[in-house]
C-alpha cells in the first residue's frame, strides 16, 4: 500500500518561503470534497458488511461471515487519500503537524473513519454501517492478521470479533464476547472456509471447557470433550459413530487419555486476550491440533 502522506497537497509561495500543508488538512468542513460518484484515479476504504441484527453473536457463523474490502496493508497498491471516492471525503490533521491523521469518508451511505500512523499506514477503520450515528464496525490488522470487531447492540462494547487471514481475507477464527471476555470461539484450522473446531467457557470462569470437532470436515460435530472439574483436562466425551448429528457414545476417563484443552488454546496466538482472560500461555502448536487419543 502506498504512503497516504504522499498525496497531501501543498501551497508554495515564493521567495525563502517553504511549502505548507493544505488547508485541506485542518477538515475545515469549507474545505472538504463532496462527489456523487467515485472519481477516477482513487480509491476510498470500502464498507465492511452489514454485521447484521443485535442478538446474532449467540450463534455466529464462521462459514458466512464477509470479508472487508477494506485494504490494511496486506496487499495491492491502493492510496486511501488518492481522488475522492464517493459522496464525502475530508483529510484531517488533528495535531497540526502537516499530516494526514483521519480520513472522514461517505460512500454509499457508510460513514467510515480511517486512522492513519505517522509512517503512513492505516491502524484502524472505523464504520457506521447502520447509520444510527454510532461507529460499530472496526476493523484492524494484528500481529497475525486483521481483526473485525463489532458491536452488535450499540453498547459501546465489542460483541462479536472475526479474526481475517491478512493474505486471503477469509475468516479463520470468530468470537463471541461477553462482558469482556471471550465465552466462545469456532476455528478453521485447515483453512477450507468451514470451521472444524468450537470451543466453550459453559461455566464463565474465562477458560475454555469444552471442544466440539468435525474430524471429518464434513460440518456435523463427531466428537465433544468436556472437562467437567475444571483442571484442564478432558473427562468426558460423547461422539457420534454414524453421523447422524446424535451424540450415542459416551466415554468418561481420569487418566488423562481424553487430552486437555490445552492443544486447543495453542491455536490462538500467545498475545491474545482470550490467554490473559484464562491465565493461560500456549505451548507451541502442535502438528495435527484436532489429534487425540479417542481410544
Amino acid at each position: 500500500m502506498s504512503n497516504p502522506r504522499a498525496a497531501q497537497n501543498t501551497q508554495t509561495t515564493t521567495g525563502a518561503e517553504t511549502a505548507s500543508p493544505s488547508p485541506n488538512l485542518t477538515g475545515d468542513p469549507r474545505e472538504a470534497t463532496y462527489t456523487t460518484a467515485p472519481i477516477a484515479g482513487g480509491q476510498q476504504p470500502t464498507a465492511a458488511a452489514d454485521p447484521g441484527p443485535a442478538g446474532t453473536a449467540t450463534a455466529p457463523d464462521l462459514t458466512t461471515t464477509t470479508t472487508t474490502t477494506t485494504d490494511l496493508g496486506a496487499a495491492g497498491d491502493t492510496d486511501p487519500t488518492a481522488g475522492a471516492g464517493g459522496e464525502y471525503y475530508s483529510p484531517r490533521d488533528v495535531d497540526g503537524d502537516g499530516d494526514v491523521d483521519l480520513i472522514h469518508t461517505r460512500i454509499e451511505g457508510i460513514d467510515t473513519i480511517t486512522h492513519i500512523d505517522e509512517d503512513g499506514s492505516i491502524t484502524l477503520v472505523e464504520q457506521d454501517t447502520d447509520g444510527n450515528g454510532t461507529y460499530e464496525t472496526g476493523i484492524a490488522p494484528t500481529a497475525t492478521g486483521i481483526r473485525l470487531a463489532e458491536d452488535l447492540d450499540d453498547d459501546g462494547t465489542v460483541d462479536l470479533a472475526t479474526h481475517l487471514d491478512p493474505a486471503t481475507g477469509a475468516p479463520i477464527r470468530q468470537d463471541v464476547i461477553e462482558d469482556g471476555r471471550i465465552t466462545d470461539t469456532r476455528l478453521d484450522t485447515t483453512a477450507d472456509g468451514n470451521p472444524d473446531v468450537h470451543l466453550i467457557d459453559s461455566n464463565g470462569d474465562g477458560r475454555f471447557d469444552t471442544a466440539l470437532l468435525d474430524t471429518d470436515l464434513d460440518g456435523v460435530t463427531n466428537d465433544t470433550l468436556v472437562d467437567t472439574n475444571g483442571d484442564g483436562t478432558f473427562d468426558l466425551r460423547t461422539a457420534d459413530t454414524d453421523n447422524d448429528g446424535t451424540q450415542e457414545s459416551f466415554d468418561t476417563a481420569t487418566d488423562g487419555h481424553l487430552g486437555s484443552i490445552e492443544q486447543f488454546e495453542a491455536l490462538i496466538p500467545a498475545e491474545d486476550h482470550y490467554h490473559e482472560q484464562a491465565g493461560t500461555y500456549p505451548a507451541e502448536t502442535p502438528a495435527d491440533p484436532s489429534a487425540t487419543d479417542l481410544a
